[in-house]
């Protein structure tokens, strides 16, 4: 017995003391620490013009009416840097949308959306977030990403432009 615990946990009489274990604790924080260290925050402008939007109801038929509770909104977009007014003429990233409608009135509408943001080989996530849409304007939160945006966080403002939007995203990664 004594034999498999040495293999498991290493000879005693060899293990690392004094310098060489807070050296390694130190390596250690420096490790954990680093990617904290390096962390950017970056503010991005795009104009996104919309490229499909269905309505469909929880059995996946389309609504032909006014939408209601659980109903399913599909959105994707292409995205130019800039805004409406002034933006790059070649698409620099795409967006993906999903909202299921949780409370539909003559004021607002209420729902919980997933949204991907696709930027070079990296992408931003907005995963169930609770939105009001009561006027042009609508922020969600981001929850995370992939590639560079990992560990992303931060808050998208859209602002509608007709079927389009402009983009405000505020992230750090």
């Amino acid at each position: 017995m004594t034999d498999r615990i040495t293999r498991w946990l290493g000879d005693p009489a060899k293990r690392p003391t004094g310098r060489t274990t807070v050296l390694a604790a130190a390596l250690l924080t420096l490790a954990v620490s680093a990617p904290t260290a390096s962390a950017r925050s970056v503010r991005l402008h795009y104009f996104s013009k919309q490229t499909s939007s269905t309505f469909v109801n929880q059995q996946g038929q389309p609504v032909t009416g006014a939408p209601a509770a659980g109903d399913i909104n599909d959105i994707t977009d292409i995205d130019y840097v800039g805004n409406h007014k002034h933006h790059a003429k070649t698409a620099a990233a795409s967006d993906h949308l999903r909202c299921t409608i949780t409370t539909f009135t003559q004021s607002a509408v209420k729902a919980i959306c997933d949204g991907q943001i696709a930027i070079g080989g990296s992408m931003l996530l907005a995963n169930h977030a609770s939105v009001t849409v009561s006027d042009a304007s609508i922020a969600f939160a981001i929850t995370g990403g992939t590639g560079i945006y990992r560990h992303a966080h931060g808050t998208i403002h859209t602002t509608q432009v007709g079927n389009d939007s402009d983009f405000t995203i505020k992230v750090a990664y």
